[in-house]
């Protein structure tokens, strides 16, 4: 006889699931399509698994047709609820192998011969049969354990080969509920008259629920809207399945100015004010939170984005009501291209977020486009990011040399090191799109050490050689909150045998850099003997004060102010060299392109002259060659410029 002591409590668990579940906000994905249905399903089975074990207990009481009809209904939910343990896995796993793959055109095989297994049990007895003595087990009764055997065995497999990028959570979530399955389909074989695998089914369930499934988890607390874990898995499948879309996207510019300005109690009450706007006009959108003032409306096809976009800009217009207080916040708008196509969900993200940046900080109102040329720009800016971790990686950045003329003599005052990095597909990349990347990634520290080491290199091999008095070599303002720069540059000066005074350090004094901390660190390597440049003066934050402060003994003016002079003479350039020299401070002009330039920036006060007039920057190697070639000579200004 069969145990059915654990049918009911088992039974009233996976109720209670079901009804937290459905009574919760849910995305609207296929693994939640799936795992609603998994337990409808179970619940199913284990409903007719005891109408049928009653039946089959008192089968005096009932006609043989009934009870071919209750048993037939157990198998047939019991079979299907092996592949839908399956297909979960499948989807847990985010994988798409296709109706057509060898995996499921088998799983649908082993499903379509174990019904009809059941189907013809009445007249072929090839499951169970039933007379007059009762229930009788057939010949491919064995069928039922080895269908769901094959499912697990398959979701283990399809984990372990496609399961490599999961964390280790959600990994052993899903292989502990298959080892689960596993573990109940032999107490089955062992105990067939006890009815314990829906008690496993309910443990897998639980895991695969508190892993995946548990909406709390998707949702974001301010606003109870879907948060950036749930987008995430919605634009996977969105990307995967290629289905069409209406996507808009708002972020609440300075966000994180408006929290210190208002306060976090105030800013939160305001997102959720915007929630409850948003959730009254709009009730049929799918809305997403993804934080730092981010939000996604994803709209019917029907809807009219623009008319929305229009209403929402007309409503931030106006102000939102915090925890006794008004907010008065701005808005940067971003949607995308119905049209548009993404290799992954990963680029699809990638150019959301860049464009969601890039609305933060645009002063209109106009929407943001994520097509096409954006996708190209986001494909260039990674292909760049890819270059410089690969250049650094293999110490591949070039170091490039151009001359510094000392102005009252022409002759060949020192030089500065300017970067290149040169990529197979990008080719010659500049300074002015890796640099940024470098220092927002944190590589620009690794960076800038390698390009310092590759001034001293060459100053070591060549310096005495081309009578290089120094090197002229820029600092990141983020090298110059790294408290160790001082004793690294040092050491590496004296690794080489040099003197600080041979290697110069360029820096460009910007307005978020901390500057009592920067003061701290020139004062620090000043004491070392190194000596500072403030470079692109008149484009940057520098006054006079800080640069008295800084101790700053050299000045470059920067070449738009040195062309706007000879675009448009005026007294503000010579005014300025005369101050700086007044200082005592050493006056560098770039920009130098024509020799009525360099004439007249002399006569101005500069001390040293710098650019194409006598050359464009040079790899090392034909720096040296071009020197070396006048050994013994005067290095006169025609030696760079005739180059």
């Amino acid at each position: 006889m069969w145990n059915l002591d654990y049918t009911i409590p088992t039974f009233l668990i996976l109720t209670v699931i079901l009804i937290y579940y459905i009574t919760r906000p849910r995305i609207k994905i296929r693994m939640n399509r799936t795992f609603i249905t998994l337990i409808f399903v179970n619940l199913a089975t284990m409903v007719s698994d005891y109408i049928a074990t009653t039946m089959d207990i008192s089968h005096a009481s009932y006609s043989i047709s009934l009870l071919y009809i209750a048993n037939m209904l157990f198998f047939f939910f019991y079979v299907l609820r092996s592949y839908l343990f399956y297909r979960f896995t499948v989807d847990a796993l985010a994988i798409h192998p296709g109706i057509c793959s060898p995996v499921e055109l088998t799983g649908f095989a082993v499903i379509f011969v174990s019904q009809l297994l059941v189907l013809v049990s009445p007249w072929l007895h090839t499951v169970f049969s039933i007379d007059n003595l009762g229930y009788h087990s057939g010949p491919a009764y064995p069928m039922m354990t080895v269908h769901f055997l094959y499912f697990v065995i398959i979701s283990i497999l399809l984990l372990l080969t496609k399961g490599k990028d999961l964390s280790f959570f959600r990994f052993t979530s899903i292989l502990a509920y298959n080892m689960i399955l596993l573990l109940g389909i032999f107490i089955r074989l062992i105990l067939p008259h006890v009815l314990l695998m829906d008690l496993f089914t309910l443990l897998a369930i639980i895991i695969s629920f508190l892993s995946f499934q548990n909406p709390t988890n998707y949702l974001e607390e301010r606003t109870r809207f879907f948060n950036q874990q749930a987008f995430e898995t919605a634009v996977h499948e969105m990307i995967a399945s290629h289905k069409s879309y209406q996507i808009l996207g708002f972020i609440l510019k300075n966000y994180t100015d408006n929290r210190i300005l208002y306060g976090n109690t105030q800013m939160d009450s305001g997102l959720n004010a915007i929630a409850g706007y948003l959730r009254q006009n709009y009730p049929k959108f799918t809305y997403f939170y993804l934080g730092s003032g981010r939000f996604i409306l994803q709209a019917p096809e029907s809807a009219d984005l623009k008319e929305v976009q229009e209403n929402l800009l007309s409503r931030f217009h106006r102000s939102w009501n915090g925890n006794n207080a008004k907010l008065y916040l701005q808005v940067g708008f971003i949607t995308v291209n119905s049209r548009q196509s993404f290799d992954s969900d990963e680029q699809f993200l990638d150019c959301l977020h860049s464009t969601f940046r890039q609305a933060d900080n645009i002063t209109k109102n106009n929407c943001l486009v994520i097509d096409e040329e954006h996708k190209k720009a986001r494909e260039h800016y990674l292909d760049m990011k890819r270059s410089v971790e690969n250049a650094i990686k293999k110490s591949d950045v070039l170091v490039y040399l151009q001359p510094i003329i000392d102005a009252s003599t022409g002759k060949l005052a020192g030089a500065e090191a300017l970067t290149r990095l040169k990529d197979p597909k990008l080719g010659m990349i500049m300074p002015s799109e890796f640099i940024p990347l470098a220092e927002e990634n944190g590589s620009i520290l690794t960076m800038g050490e390698q390009i310092f080491r590759k001034a001293c290199e060459f100053m070591v091999y060549y310096g005495k050689q081309i009578s290089l008095p120094w090197i002229n070599v820029n600092l990141s303002p983020i090298q110059c909150l790294d408290h160790n720069l001082p004793e690294e540059f040092y050491n590496i000066i004296k690794e080489y045998s040099l003197t600080p005074d041979q290697i110069r350090l360029e820096i460009t004094e910007e307005e978020n850099i901390d500057h009592n901390l920067l003061q701290q660190q020139i004062h620090s390597m000043e004491e070392k003997g190194f000596s500072f440049i403030l470079d692109d003066y008149g484009t940057g934050y520098s006054n006079i004060d800080r640069i008295k402060k800084l101790s700053f003994h050299h000045i470059k003016m920067d070449k738009s102010i040195v062309w706007e002079y000879f675009k448009k003479p005026d007294d503000i350039l010579p005014l300025t060299v005369q101050m700086f020299r007044s200082l005592g401070m050493s006056v560098t002009a770039e920009g130098v392109e024509t020799a009525e330039m360099a004439e007249e920036l002399t006569k101005m006060g500069c001390t040293h002259l710098q650019g194409y007039y006598y050359a464009k920057p040079m790899p090392m190697e034909q720096f040296y060659e071009t020197t070396i070639s006048k050994k013994g000579e005067h290095y006169e200004t025609s030696l760079y410029r005739d180059r």
